[in-house]
C-alpha cells in the first residue's frame, strides 16, 4: 500500500483580532488558487485573511 501526502488550502477571515476565524468552507488543492482567492478577496473586503494549511495521508 503506497501513502500520499496531500495539502489542502482553505481561505479564513474575521473583522477583528478578537474574533474567530471564519471560513466559507471551500478547500483549494493548490497553494496558487488559494492565494488568488485571498487576493482577490482583499481587494473586495477590509476583513483580515489568512490562509490555513492542512495535511493528510491518503493509502492508495
Amino acid at each position: 500500500m503506497k501513502i500520499i501526502d496531500i495539502e489542502v488550502y482553505i481561505v479564513g477571515y474575521r473583522k477583528t483580532d478578537n474574533d474567530e476565524w471564519e471560513t466559507s468552507g471551500k478547500m483549494y488543492g493548490n497553494l496558487i488558487d488559494a492565494q488568488a482567492v485571498m487576493n482577490k478577496l482583499s481587494k473586495k473586503t477590509k476583513q483580515q485573511l489568512k490562509l490555513f494549511k492542512f495535511g493528510r495521508a491518503v493509502p492508495l
